[in-house]
């Protein structure tokens, strides 16, 4: 019986050890690099090119060259924010939250409140 029982167990540790290693998530994405962004909001498309720079943790959200965030990036999930003001002088901020798709693509939700207007949600998608 006590034979039965340790060959049991082994065959539990062995295949939660098979099981853990052959479907580990790959646990970080290199974010940094150029980014082709489209955003959906109200119907429209919006096409943006972004560049992070940092490293695969977090780092700053460059847009034609200008600092305009910063972004956080882990287990395959991704947060940046972006403020600036916009042709009308207006405080824009826009929050995006998504994670990775590959490692060549991310998407998720982006949230943009302009100063003075509600705020508006919509989806974003990104490609290198």
């Amino acid at each position: 019986m006590k034979k039965m029982i340790f060959m049991l167990a082994a065959v539990l540790v062995l295949a939660g050890l098979l099981t853990d290693t052959g479907c580990k998530k790959k646990d970080k994405f290199d974010i940094t690099g150029v980014w082709y962004v489209t955003i959906t909001l109200l119907g429209d498309d919006f096409d943006e090119t972004y560049t992070f720079v940092g490293d695969d943790r977090g780092g700053e959200v460059l847009w034609e060259g200008q600092s305009l965030g910063t972004y956080s990036a882990s287990d395959g999930y991704v947060d940046f924010t972006l403020e600036y003001y916009d042709q009308d002088d207006d405080y824009t901020v826009e929050v995006y939250r998504g994670s990775f798709d590959t490692d060549r693509m991310m998407s998720g939700n982006v949230t943009i409140t302009i100063e003075g207007y509600q705020s508006v949600s919509g989806t974003w998608v990104a490609v290198r």
